[in-house]
């Protein structure tokens, strides 16, 4: 199976399909275990929900980590007129959220939603002053047809309930770009694929590769920490979107980091210098593109927590360009995608060849 920007176009509507809010992500996991088991020796699911597709023998192993929880909300009360109120699961600006329309889901199953609407005044019926306000989550509420509390319950509402913002994975004038909800961050699961098609031309023989999907990371690493401690990899890479520029973002700001110019290899005091020197050596050797960006702190990735499990362990980052992320409608290259896989792939064989040590004793008193 080719992963030309075509047919990744076809995995990543495969996983964006199916909902994945924090803790609520059975529907995509199935997606992932299916896609995993076509190319890993062996795919298990830990108490948390995290996927691990292992490939692979070696006494070392490498993880490489990507969430695939989303962004989203959760009814926590229906009242008498039928509205649906509702909390943020993530990190939500209210801003993007008055007036978006929404599933909510009462099932399991893929088609298992109701259509809804966060309700927003009219214009005609706001003063001036109003319109230079940010509607707040606690007067917004969601209108799903019901007539009052009573018919919503019979409809499948209940507090609890998530809900998706109801868009989907499209292209961006037939191109290069797309654009869809919660690439943020499905989309290293996309990564992840092509790096597995690439380690299967030729599997490693002196390394494990642990490639897990992380859950929970939109509320503070929760399914890292555990797959992580669990694990505990000689090296773990993590995985994510990094901000793009955009209008109304500078490069002051994020640094010059554009879509469609490549993956973007983090260095900082999260990652390990000798592993995204390599990287970047990889990178020119096999004329991937790539570009840079300083983090000189908290990454906001899996890697955060990754790097300082039990011994601690070599760690690193690769981020994809992503516009206008936490909001409905992102936008990344699938491009730059394709080239992230294509990356972690050679990382993993360079770092076959390397001894890099977790601990080197520089003096002993004889």
């Amino acid at each position: 199976m080719s992963f030309l920007t075509f047919e990744m176009f076809e995995v990543l509507k495969d996983f964006m399909d199916a909902p994945a809010v924090t803790g609520f992500e059975e529907q995509r996991r199935k997606r992932i275990i299916q896609h995993f088991s076509n190319y890993c020796d062996s795919v298990s699911v830990d108490v948390i929900g995290n996927v691990i597709g292992t490939i692979g023998e070696g006494e070392r192993s490498v993880m490489l980590a990507g969430h695939y929880d989303q962004i989203g909300f959760m009814v926590n009360y229906i009242d008498d007129k039928g509205y649906a109120h509702f909390s943020p699961v993530g990190g939500w600006d209210p801003r993007v959220v008055y007036g978006m329309r929404v599933r909510i889901w009462i099932g399991d199953d893929e088609n298992d939603y109701l259509l809804g609407v966060v309700g927003a005044k009219p214009a005609h019926l706001t003063e001036p002053p109003e319109r230079e306000k940010t509607v707040q989550f606690k007067d917004m509420s969601i209108d799903f047809g019901a007539e009052d509390q009573k018919h919503a319950e019979n409809m499948g509402v209940k507090v609890g309930c998530v809900v998706t913002s109801d868009s989907h994975l499209a292209r961006l004038s037939g191109g290069d770009l797309v654009i869809g909800p919660a690439f943020d961050d499905v989309c290293s699961i996309g990564a992840f694929m092509r790096t597995l098609e690439e380690l299967h031309k030729e599997p490693p023989r002196d390394l494990k590769i642990h490639v897990v999907a992380t859950v929970q990371e939109e509320i503070g690493f929760r399914g890292a920490t555990v797959s992580g401690f669990n694990i505990s990899p000689w090296c773990a890479i993590a995985c994510d979107v990094t901000h793009g520029i955009a209008p109304g973002v500078e490069p002051s700001r994020i640094g010059d980091v554009k879509l469609g110019k490549g993956p973007v290899i983090g260095v900082g005091a999260n990652f390990t210098r000798s592993l995204w020197e390599i990287m970047e050596e990889k990178a020119k050797e096999l004329n991937i593109p790539y570009q840079r960006q300083g983090v000189p702190g908290q990454s906001g990735t899996d890697a955060w927590v990754l790097q300082v499990l039990k011994g601690g362990a070599i760690s690193g980052l690769i981020s994809i360009p992503c516009r206008y992320m936490h909001s409905a409608n992102e936008v990344i290259s699938l491009n730059d995608l394709n080239n992230t896989g294509i990356l972690f792939a050679a990382t993993i064989r360079e770092l076959e060849k390397k001894d890099l040590k977790h601990t080197v004793e520089v003096y002993r008193k004889y």
